[in-house]
């Protein structure tokens, strides 16, 4: 799932703490250093991932949870001081490093491509999970007709109430071309001015989130009615408030949380076995029942608990609902996206 994330640093199969380590110690010690976005999603890679490579390689697995954004993940490749092995990031992310020259060509002999869906292999990145935009509401707003598609979403004469997107405009632009017509086979190219403008006709009941945890809040309270927001928090939210909030994949869009390696990382090539190791079913499936975030891996969609697939945005069923975010498309247009959409609130 670029972003305002979590800050925090752990260690997976070991008490240690990164900043513990000297770069020169670290050169000589067998491990590799994961870079992501805090707390919680170490915790749960740590159970998923971390601990079953190291008690299988004797490689210690260590979290960096600063957030590796586009630009430190940049500046460390340019400076020549990295530290991270792997790096998860957004797709449009993965795509802008790769074409800066910052990233490693996956080892496609260590990793296999034929076990990630077919989008989600690329050259430089390759997803490790995947997760949904999807249309969340309180039940108890809507007690008869509760809003459905992303044209009720709009519909602020049937179903008011103020609603909110992500500031960072992946799912909300797909929505309001959607809501305008689109079809999910033919989304893209998303004519910007149209999106925001659709955004615009929300007026004082558009409202924008910052993270998990924020708009998770702002339903829980009541502060908005509906959000266009991750399908994992959904479920989360879903299930904690004894179905006060209620969430459909329909009209959803799903996208992968890509794994790069960046250039002249301190482990090598090695990071890469890590890569092969997080692709095995068992451990994707995991991650599913413990984040609620979907496979990559079609044979972990397959072999997916009954109790886990109504959340997972990989069955078919689930996924036959979805468009599919368009990385390439974001990885150009999001600079010009990001700076028409803050213009736009800016005059709300």
């Amino acid at each position: 799932m670029t972003l305002s994330r979590r800050s925090f640093l752990g260690a997976a199969g070991s008490a240690a703490l990164l900043h513990a380590y000297p770069r020169e110690a670290r050169a000589e010690t067998k491990e590799l250093t994961i870079a992501t976005w805090g707390a919680r999603e170490i915790k749960d890679l740590t159970a998923a991932f971390a601990r079953p490579f190291t008690s299988a390689s004797g490689i210690k697995v260590l979290f960096d949870g600063a957030g590796p954004s586009e630009g430190k993940i940049k500046a460390m490749v340019d400076q020549g001081q990295v530290d991270w092995d792997l790096c998860d990031v957004d797709g449009y992310v993965a795509a802008r490093l790769a074409n800066a020259g910052a990233l490693s060509i996956i080892d496609y002999k260590k990793v296999d491509r034929a076990a990630v869906m077919a989008p989600f292999a690329l050259e430089h990145a390759i997803a490790g999970y995947t997760y949904s935009f999807v249309l969340a509401y309180n039940t108890a707003a809507f007690p008869t007709r509760p809003p459905l598609s992303w044209s009720d979403f709009f519909d602020r004469r049937n179903f008011p109430g103020r609603r909110a997107v992500w500031r960072w405009m992946i799912g909300g632009f797909e929505a309001a071309a959607m809501a305008s017509g689109a079809t999910r086979d033919k989304l893209y190219p998303i004519d910007i001015e149209s999106a925001v403008a659709k955004l615009a006709t929300l007026g004082d009941d558009l409202v924008v989130w910052e993270s998990g945890d924020h708009v998770h809040q702002m339903l829980l309270d009541g502060a908005i009615t509906m959000a266009c927001m991750w399908h994992s928090r959904a479920a989360q939210l879903g299930a904690e408030s004894n179905g006060a909030v209620a969430w459909t994949f329909e009209g959803g869009l799903l996208c992968p949380g890509m794994w790069v390696v960046p250039k002249k990382n301190p482990g090598g090539n090695t990071a890469f076995d890590l890569l092969a190791a997080m692709q095995q079913p068992g451990r994707q499936i995991e991650l599913t029942r413990l984040r609620g975030l979907g496979p990559s891996n079609p044979e972990a969609t397959a072999a997916m608990p009954d109790s886990l697939r109504p959340i997972d945005p990989t069955q078919r069923q689930n996924l036959a609902l979805q468009a599919i975010v368009s990385s390439a498309w974001w990885a150009e247009n999001y600079d010009k996206a990001r700076l028409k959409f803050q213009d736009q609130l800016e005059r709300l």
